[in-house]
């Protein structure tokens, strides 16, 4: 006859795991895993600093080149 193949540890004979017991396991398990949740709070905290760095990049841009422009003001007149 030969040897039986492994069926996934389930089984049909008495004593053994029923599927439905093997699916509440797997919810189970599944319910605990917040692996998606941690990633997700990574992602918008990487996205809070950008838009953090964005802002202060604009507010300092702005004010260089108000320095700037008063600089070139104050030479162009001493000229």
């Amino acid at each position: 006859m030969g040897e039986t193949e492994p069926n996934g540890g389930l089984s049909d004979a008495a004593g053994g795991r029923a599927p439905g017991r093997v699916a509440a396991r797997f919810a189970l398990r599944f319910a605990r895993d917040d692996s998606g949740a941690t990633a997700v709070e990574y992602g918008l905290i990487i996205t809070l600093i950008f838009l953090a760095i964005v802002g202060a990049v604009g507010n300092f841009s702005n004010k260089f080149i108000t320095v700037l422009n008063t600089a070139s003001a104050t030479i162009g007149g001493a000229l």
